[in-house]
């Protein structure tokens, strides 16, 4: 699986929402290495600086409970001014899934990045939104052929609790053709009968028989994830296995207890990404 960049040896710009200066220090942190960061403290500041740079900003970082102006006033606005409504933007937040977070999907926040904030997981979904976005704009002024229409391909659920499976395959078969495996060697046995046929793996990393980890290298040795994006769903936290987890090329990490709305929304976003990249 590839390594992702932003497509451009010019930085590009994002604007940082967030009323605690600790954290917009470290988001800045984080991203300045890569990015060139513009700050508000809250929505109203925001909106100032969008009407001066809109134009400038790659995506947006926005905290929900801000004072002057909160998230979803600065969301609503963004999403209903022609010049701002396409710029991409994460929440940054503590909320819990089941409330806010829900809803700013709903209203079209692209993302969500949870507080604590993980820097692995800031850099790599800042990257993929990004790219994801210029993929989408190339597509609509036809820089790129338009994909054909055809059955959608397969996602792969492995997890050994049969629960888990049962819960992703109802979000999921709507969508998309779903195969599902109680473990590593199972899965294998999928990647390769379907080979050039499956858009995403749902991979759980603590299985018996085979862990995600041994399938993941397995899989890699035999040329069986080629342009097929992996997303690690697991209850793993410790940071030596965070990194073994990291070091297989797995382009997401969602911990348990997960929201199948949130990795409903990963899904898509992965397979467009690797559809128009």
């Amino acid at each position: 699986m590839d390594n992702y960049n932003t497509g451009s040896t010019e930085k590009k710009t994002i604007l940082i929402v967030e009323d605690m200066g600790m954290n917009r220090q470290l988001l800045s942190a984080i991203l300045g290495g890569d990015y060139n960061i513009l700050e508000a403290e809250n929505g109203l500041e925001a909106l100032g600086i969008l009407e001066k740079e809109y134009s400038n900003i790659a995506l947006i970082m926005l905290d929900i409970i801000m004072p002057v102006m909160d998230g979803f006033t600065f969301l609503e606005y963004a999403k209903k001014t022609e010049e701002y409504k396409d710029i991409p933007i994460i929440f940054v937040t503590a909320e819990t899934y089941k409330d806010n977070i829900l809803k700013g999907l709903e209203k079209g926040v692209c993302d969500v990045i949870a507080k604590p904030f993980d820097p692995y997981l800031v850099t790599n979904r800042v990257s993929q939104l990004i790219r994801l976005t210029e993929g989408q704009k190339r597509k609509r002024i036809g820089q790129v052929q338009a994909i054909k229409q055809k059955e959608p391909g397969f996602v792969l659920i492995v997890d050994d609790a049969e629960m888990n499976r049962l819960l992703l395959k109802e979000m999921l078969h709507d969508k998309h053709r779903v195969l599902e495996a109680a473990d590593g060697e199972e899965a294998l046995g999928h990647l390769a009968a379907h080979k050039g046929e499956i858009a995403a793996v749902l991979l759980d990393i603590i299985m018996p028989v085979m862990d995600g980890i041994e399938m993941m290298d397995k899989a890699q040795s035999r040329m069986l994830l080629h342009d097929v994006p992996v997303i690690a769903i697991t209850a793993e936290s410790s940071p030596v296995k965070m990194q073994q987890i990291r070091d297989l090329g797995i382009c997401e990490i969602i911990h348990k207890p997960f929201d199948p709305t949130v990795i409903e929304n990963r899904i898509n976003n992965m397979i467009e990404l690797f559809t128009v990249k």
